[in-house]
């Protein structure tokens, strides 16, 4: 096996480690908050961290833009321009970290007056005051060590080290809530939990890189960012407009309905989204090749693993998410969780966005960053307008609707874009892959919808369950894949297992 190899499964792996550890703590986490702190506590937790998320936009992009730099200098091991970028990055997340430091306590001060909520002032500002300390750790000390290390394919590092804390972290919640049941407390001991993570990056990347401290900041590496910044803003308002939307047009017991579900269609995604980040530093590698037909050849595989991948899960997702809330939220009675009409349309969004993946991120790996962004600036106003309309008559629904229609809007200009200036790749393709992986995933949800008769009354049923439907999305995923794609996918199969024959050989030579 080639270190290209090796250092992607050793990433993909990882990173699905990390994904399931965070699956794991997202759900034990609000179920706690939930249980000891009613709806309106989860609420207000979810509606603060998405408020605190909007110094993001201050990157303007950055963090794609770096890494689309780190390639080429770590490639040609080039220590001084590595230098130059760390200390230009360090030195722009400083700045971001002093404001976000104004920016929190602004917001900590003005929240509880224009939100309404049955809490005491002092009580919301303390909370937003703690929940602010973890992004702030990330901003001053994590992400620049974080970034470079994702961009030299070890990311692995970084999902190790983060998987230990999110444990660890889980561990220290569960301790304090059954000691002391407060909020301010439990939120407090996890900042303090995260504050020893920028330091294990640290001592990693001394011990491992030619960084010199005292190289001069080259400044030129970020002048990019702004052409990013569509990018940015495209994610930011997918990721945050809807809960702002529902805390200001709604309430908060209606992001904690909205939260509940997209913790769980976002544990769905982050794999499917894990392993296509796994894959991105070596199709970056590979396009530098400008062997177009090749390039095709792997995109093939790439798209096609990514779709299958997306609907499996999100097949299983769609049909498992209601009766999975039913049991989640069986003890709560504050708020409606059962939204089957909501849920399925927010498996569309998130499935959509997963299926564009590969798409968006050959975009990203030729530093097309100036190119895409108009798409970007019109995802992101199409999502805030058509959900603020329709967020007054359908509540929920309409903000799933708003970021259905963006992101289908984005996606097929990326499909015409990367056609026309990258891989001069036919869009009939992406119309056979797109379609073809959606309708099995359509049928998988009927199938396993109306064809199995169980009753999920209890966490084993609700497994037994998954298992059934799992093997229904595979089943049908895989034949319709296979139908669409035997080519691609024989010719995969051929080149693996020649490549395994010649290994053998050389093995058998060399004993």
């Amino acid at each position: 096996m080639t270190g290209n190899k090796k250092l992607t499964l050793m990433n993909i792996l990882s990173a699905l480690l990390l994904q399931l550890c965070t699956i794991a703590s997202g759900f034990v986490i609000p179920k706690i908050i939930l249980s000891y702190f009613g709806s309106e506590v989860n609420g207000l937790i979810s509606s603060v961290n998405q408020f605190l998320n909007y110094v993001q936009l201050l990157e303007g992009g950055l963090s794609g833009v770096v890494m689309a730099a780190l390639y080429k200098a770590l490639a040609e091991k080039n220590y001084e321009k590595v230098s130059a970028i760390i200390k230009a990055v360090k030195s722009f997340f400083k700045k971001i970290a002093l404001i976000y430091i104004v920016y929190a306590l602004v917001m900590a001060f003005v929240y509880p007056l224009i939100v309404h909520n049955d809490f005491d002032y002092w009580y919301v500002v303390t909370l937003i005051v703690i929940i602010s300390v973890n992004l702030f750790i990330q901003y001053l000390f994590s992400l620049t060590y974080r970034l470079l290390l994702t961009s030299d394919r070890r990311g692995y590092i970084v999902s190790f080290t983060q998987t230990a804390f999110i444990i660890l972290n889980l561990v220290f919640v569960i301790v304090s809530v059954k000691l002391y049941p407060n909020i301010h407390i439990m939120k407090l001991i996890s900042a303090v939990a995260f504050l020893i993570q920028p330091l294990v990056f640290g001592i990693y990347v001394k011990k491992h890189y030619k960084i010199d401290k005292k190289a001069a900041a080259d400044k030129t590496a970020l002048k990019e960012r702004w052409a990013g910044f569509g990018q940015n803003l495209a994610y930011f308002v997918h990721s945050n407009t809807d809960v702002a939307l529902l805390t200001l047009c709604v309430g908060l017991s209606v992001v904690s309905v909205y939260s509940v579900h997209l913790m769980i269609i976002s544990a769905v995604q982050s794999i499917i989204i894990a392993v296509s980040g796994a894959v991105k530093p070596i199709f970056g590698n590979i396009l530098v090749i400008k062997d177009n037909e090749y390039v095709n050849r792997v995109f093939d595989y790439y798209e096609i693993g990514i779709n299958v991948l997306t609907t499996v899960l999100f097949t299983c997702c769609a049909v498992l998410i209601v009766p999975f809330i039913k049991l989640y939220t069986a003890d709560i009675s504050d708020a409606d969780y059962i939204q089957p009409v909501f849920a399925v349309l927010l498996c569309v969004a998130e499935a959509i966005y997963c299926y564009r993946d590969p798409y968006v991120a050959v975009a990203y790996a030729v530093g097309h960053f100036r190119q895409t962004a108009k798409y970007a600036y019109i995802e992101a106003g199409l999502n805030i307008a058509i959900s603020l309309t329709l967020v007054f008559f359908i509540g929920l629904i309409g903000v799933a609707i708003g970021t259905i229609v963006s992101m289908l809007f984005r996606m097929i200009m990326h499909v015409i874009y990367i056609k026309k200036n990258v891989l001069n790749r036919s869009v009939l393709k992406w119309v056979k892959n797109f379609f073809s992986s959606f309708g099995a995933g359509a049928i998988g949800v009927v199938i396993a919808q109306f064809c199995i008769s169980y009753n999920v009354n209890t966490y084993s049923d609700w497994i037994v369950y998954a298992l059934i439907t799992s093997g229904i999305a595979i089943a049908v995923t895989g034949l319709i894949t296979y139908a669409f794609n035997f080519k691609s996918i024989n010719r995969f199969v051929k080149s693996y297992l020649t490549h395994k024959k010649k290994k053998k050989v050389s093995s058998d030579e060399t004993e």
